[in-house]
């Protein structure tokens, strides 16, 4: 057996079992239109937390005002209980607010108040992927996503999230932490809110959330599923126990309207091989100074110092994990 092995091996062309080399290439435009939907945990527990994000608010949109980019703003609840007739769909009315909108500093600012009777399973990343998706994309919040806009997704909750595609039994919010393998893989949600957008579209993941127990910020649960949505996409965390919001509202407004900082590559790399150059200048993979590669979402992410500069050329080069050359 093993002199036949020897023999086949034998047979078998060397590139054969090389791996496959690709090269993505993106350009660093300028944003000039985004969709940002703030997903709000309307549980028992929230009061105070809805006021701070309504009260920061104006410091997250100067931003976007100052840098004159067209903007729609939605916001939804955590609740996606059955027997919630609205669950995914956008407050008020209209349900996009946009600069054009009169008044809409004061009008998001009620609407991030959404109240404190919702369900105590805060199921933040489904409320995000039901609000982009159909049907009610198309029907109940038409308008609010637009095709070539780039995508902000911002969660606010003190509670972990909780999106269990209805396995859980209503009414037992404990369920969320004593059953989490009933819980929909947050890969999975990842995956399905990378897909609301088209390839090449930015999606920005962030979110205010309970930190690591470690911290001792005892009124909230640490946000875990959160945090790793917004590491996927290279977005920015705050800490839902902070006593003010305004700093953390203005570092959101700026990783909105800033230049691109994360680039989805075509085919999952041999993390190894990739090699990344900005108008030819090699850049090396460091998390303060250079670049990451988020796994989850198999996006390139410069979430450190750097930045590659408006108008430049980022050419990523890799080999194709999985692949292998052959002869044709």
């Amino acid at each position: 057996m093993s002199l036949v092995l020897s023999l086949l091996m034998a047979c078998t062309p060397d590139n054969e079992l090389s791996r496959r080399s690709t090269t993505d290439v993106f350009s660093q435009e300028p944003l000039s239109e985004v969709d940002i939907l703030w997903v709000i945990d309307d549980s028992g527990s929230m009061a105070e937390e809805q006021l701070l994000v309504a009260d920061g608010f104006e410091a997250f949109i100067s931003t976007l005002a100052e840098t004159n980019i067209d903007f729609h703003v939605g916001v939804v609840s955590t609740d996606m209980d059955l027997s919630n007739p609205n669950r995914g769909v956008l407050i008020g009315t209209p349900g996009v607010l946009t600069a054009d909108t009169p008044n809409y500093v004061n009008k998001f600012a009620s609407r991030v108040q959404v109240g404190v009777e919702g369900s105590d399973k805060e199921k933040g990343l489904s409320a995000s992927i039901a609000a982009l998706s159909e049907p009610l994309i198309s029907g109940a919040n038409e308008g609010f996503l637009r095709p070539d806009a780039h995508l902000s997704v911002i969660y606010v909750s003190d509670e972990d999230d909780c999106s269990d595609n209805d396995a859980l039994a209503a009414g037992m919010g404990d369920a969320c932490y004593l059953q989490e393998d009933s819980l929909v893989p947050v890969r999975d949600l990842i995956y399905l809110l990378k897909s609301t957008k088209a390839p090449g579209r930015r999606v920005l993941a962030s979110a205010i959330v309970g930190p690591d127990a470690s911290e001792g910020c005892g009124q909230s649960w640490p946000g875990h599923r959160y945090m790793a949505a917004a590491d996927a996409f290279g977005g920015t965390v705050g800490n839902i126990c902070d006593a003010d919001f305004s700093d953390i509202m203005g570092e959101l407004g700026l990783s909105v309207s800033e230049l691109n900082r994360s680039f989805e590559l075509s085919y999952t790399p041999v993390l190894e091989t990739m090699e990344v150059y900005v108008d030819d200048e090699f850049i090396p993979q460091d998390d303060v100074d250079g670049w990451r590669y988020a796994e989850l979402s198999s996006l390139l992410v410069f979430d450190g110092d750097y930045v590659p500069p408006r108008g430049a050329q980022i050419l990523v080069t890799y080999e194709v994990a999985g692949s292998a050359n052959r002869d044709e």
